[in-house]
């Protein structure tokens, strides 16, 4: 398949130049329909999002036809032996026949919940990958905002979707965000009656979040629109690589390549999401029982994307601090502001650090993580800080199942917390300026060849050819030495010119010839390119 570059849409083809009238709506279409998008794995993130999205608005529309949000009493009669003459809620009950009387119910439901989990996670990952390479800056800020909203929609949907079976552990749940409410200075009693109707648990709790379990789809949806129009409108970010010759995204146009590929991992999405809903269990709520204010389960925790939030609060220290008549229980800052707080800076970093840096230049080209350490460093005690909390989040089954002491694992916790990141911060930044080191020596002396001379007084050194002969060495030489240079560099130049004989964006460019472009990659290393305006 053909590798195009394209140097952007061309908006006087288009009747977008100066003196023409504004493009019409069949060549907007035919515009974005031959976009080039860059084949890069980082690329697939955004569309395993979108696939697992329409998983779980086609099996979200399928459970709907099935569950009773009520949280009226009844008498369970269903299948499920333990249960039966259990008074449980209508909800509990419609849960349960969803999973053992509708056919294909309970795989439906895990599939579901898989989906939601996918969507989530490859969020985090698309935005872990925008993060280390700098796609965040301008023009594509907003770009990041949509996809920081879209982490917070949809945390909040799969919370709420989870707490509406009441269950058990749903009920412990809710328990745990009465009390983070209740924890609110001054506000805290009218937000929980706003959300519970009247003292815990109440009978208006699961009709409420169900109403904002369907709405919160629609803003996902708009969002994700919202993105797609970003993502147009400013194109994709250009990746350095051997392909690249300094102007234009490299890449495949959306049809047919894109959509074939686009299709093909839809379907791969789909498959291994079924595959994981038939083998591996998900929530099991029959085993829970239905929701009880007076029972906990043991080993009962938030969903893995809020354990770092239960995590923090295990290891807030229990200072509880009056203000007159007010007391800010120790659970109020780990819960309801650092939370907030975070999703906060996520979404404000991009204009953080531009102010930080006095950085209002566009930036096309994404940067290497080893080509700003101070970021990448930082990205990386973030990292460990939050993989801290969320491991803090499962004390009491660590302790139980390694039979260790939970103060011991506490202490720990709270000490890891606060020197581990120091820690990843310090060792990450000496890779990345050791991997810019290694790289400067490359430039320096060139590329080691393997191949040992005899010098005239008798000793041995090793020769490197500078990375202007790697550029011109010809797989088809003759010459015996040039033939084992050849063999050693072809399987390290693609690497070394990709990172290397392309100049850093911020580094002053190579000089040129007029009418001329960036020297080309060897053909030898076989990729095929061809220009195309559009």
């Amino acid at each position: 398949m053909d590798t195009t570059t394209t140097d952007g849409p061309d908006r006087s083809r288009d009747g977008g130049g100066p003196g023409t009238e504004r493009p019409g709506l069949a060549a907007v279409v035919r515009g974005r329909l031959h976009a080039v998008v860059p084949r890069r794995w980082s690329v697939l993130f955004g569309q395993v999002a979108g696939g697992s999205f329409v998983v779980l608005a086609l099996t979200g529309a399928y459970l709907e036809l099935f569950f009773d949000p009520s949280m009226a009493e009844t008498v369970y009669d269903g299948p499920y032996r333990n249960l039966q003459g259990v008074p449980v809620s209508h909800a509990y009950d419609s849960a349960l026949a969803l999973s053992f009387e509708v056919r294909g119910g309970l795989f439906v439901r895990q599939l579901h919940n898989w989906a939601s989990s996918l969507f989530i996670a490859s969020l985090l990952a698309g935005l872990a990958v925008a993060f280390f390479t700098g796609a965040f800056r301008h023009p594509r800020r907003r770009i990041w905002v949509a996809s920081a909203l879209l982490l917070v929609v949809g945390v909040l949907a799969a919370f709420t979707g989870v707490l509406l079976p009441d269950d058990l552990l749903s009920g412990t749940s809710l328990r745990m965000i009465s009390g983070y409410l209740l924890s609110i200075p001054v506000i805290g009693t009218w937000l929980h009656w706003a959300l519970f109707g009247g003292e815990f648990p109440g009978t208006e709790v699961v009709p409420r979040l169900h109403a904002a379990h369907l709405l919160l789809p629609l803003v996902i949806g708009g969002l994700l629109a919202w993105r797609a129009a970003l993502h147009a409108r400013h194109g994709h970010p250009r990746h350095r690589g051997r392909a690249w010759s300094g102007a234009g995204v490299v890449g495949v146009r959306v049809l047919p390549d894109h959509a074939a590929r686009s299709a093909a991992l839809f379907a791969a999405t789909v498959g291994v999401l079924a595959a994981m809903a038939a083998l591996f269990q998900v929530n099991p709520i029959w085993t829970y029982g239905p929701a009880n204010p007076a029972h906990v389960s043991g080993g009962s925790t938030s969903p893995w994307y809020f354990g770092w939030v239960d995590g923090a609060v295990r290891l807030w220290p229990a200072w509880e601090i009056r203000i007159g008549e007010y007391t800010i229980a120790p659970w109020f800052w780990p819960s309801m502001v650092f939370l907030p707080l975070t999703f906060l800076a996520l979404a404000l970093y991009p204009a953080l650090e531009a102010r930080f840096r006095r950085d209002t230049a566009p930036h096309d080209v994404l940067q290497r993580p080893r080509d700003t350490p101070g970021r990448t460093a930082f990205g990386a005690a973030v990292v460990t800080f939050y993989a801290c909390l969320q491991l803090a989040a499962a004390t009491d089954v660590l302790a139980l199942t390694f039979h260790l002491s939970s103060d011991a694992l506490f202490w720990a916790g709270r000490v890891g917390v606060l020197v581990l990141p120091v820690i990843a911060h310090r060792v990450t930044h000496r890779l990345c300026l050791g991997l810019q080191h290694a790289e400067r020596v490359v430039r320096e002396h060139g590329v080691e060849t393997g191949l040992i001379r005899r010098l005239p007084h008798g000793g041995y050194v090793e020769r490197h050819v500078p990375l202007t002969e790697l550029l011109e060495l010809d797989r088809s030489s003759v010459d015996g030495e040039r033939r084992v240079a050849g063999r050693r560099l072809r399987e390290t130049g693609p690497r070394i010119c990709a990172t290397i004989a392309v100049a850093p964006e911020r580094a002053p460019g190579r000089q040129r010839s007029p009418g001329t472009g960036a020297t080309p990659p060897p053909q030898s290393w076989g990729t095929h390119r061809s220009s195309t305006n559009h």
